[in-house]
């Protein structure tokens, strides 16, 4: 029995072997095909959920996008603001200088006599002879003859900078005009008529003549105002503004 079935089964594979063998081995493909098609679909899901922004084949996209390109966009037009109101900052300032040239260019710097009188010293800033000290020295503004208790008045608007009692010229009122220009009436009475900070006017009355000088008190022209002034704080002639 058990060798007639061993013979027909031989003789089944001998005639039905190729075909049992190639399906079995359409089989294993089949198998296989479906398993990396299978490994294919979930790696390609994983790559999709962490990349933002790919649209599946439903058309819809998968993940979440992220506010980063946002941020980067904002940080950027932030950078663009901050430079175009450096910008406008620095064309303001510019303005600003420009106005402040203009108006500085275009101050009135024409002066009134401080004092009626002649000149009986004029600017000099090679040392001159002082015949009341029997010494050359120089003279950084003019003396002005003049009667004592001749009003002495604001050459232009300013400012009272400063008041002294004791320099080498005697009483000594400062002006700043506020444009680089200072005027300074010196040998005054101590008796002046304006304060420390206050604003003046042309023609503003600072004080009268006195005899507080120690510098050109025993001067030949005798009595007399020292007008000297100052131009970024340096004297200079005051020819180049009034006329005696």
């Amino acid at each position: 029995m058990e060798k007639k079935f061993s013979k027909k089964f031989s003789n089944f594979i001998k005639k039905e072997g190729f075909y049992v063998i190639l399906f079995l081995c359409l089989c294993i493909l089949a198998t296989v095909a479906v398993m990396v098609s299978r490994n294919n679909r979930i790696n390609k899901d994983e790559i999709s959920s962490n990349q933002p922004g790919i649209v599946n084949e439903t058309g819809k996209e998968i993940g979440e996008i992220t506010e980063k390109p946002f941020e980067d966009f904002d940080n950027a037009l932030q950078v663009k603001n901050d430079k175009d109101d450096t910008v406008k900052k620095e064309t303001e300032t510019k303005k600003e200088e420009n106005k402040t040239a203009e108006v500085s260019t275009t101050v009135n710097t024409k002066f009134i006599k401080p004092v009626e009188g002649i000149l009986a010293r004029d600017y000099s800033e090679e040392p001159v002879y002082w015949k009341s000290t029997n010494s050359h020295r120089p003279n950084f503004g003019m003396d002005i003859k003049c009667e004592v208790g001749k009003s002495v008045v604001a050459v232009m608007e300013g400012k009272v900078e400063s008041i002294e009692t004791d320099s080498i010229d005697g009483v000594q009122v400062t002006i700043n005009h506020q444009n680089g220009l200072k005027t300074v009436y010196a040998n005054l009475d101590p008796k002046v008529s304006v304060t420390k900070d206050q604003t003046v006017k042309t023609g503003t009355k600072i004080g009268t003549v006195g005899k507080s000088t120690v510098r050109a008190s025993y001067e030949t022209y005798g009595d007399h105002l020292h007008f000297a002034v100052m131009k970024n704080e340096e004297f200079i002639n005051p020819a180049k503004y009034i006329q005696y």
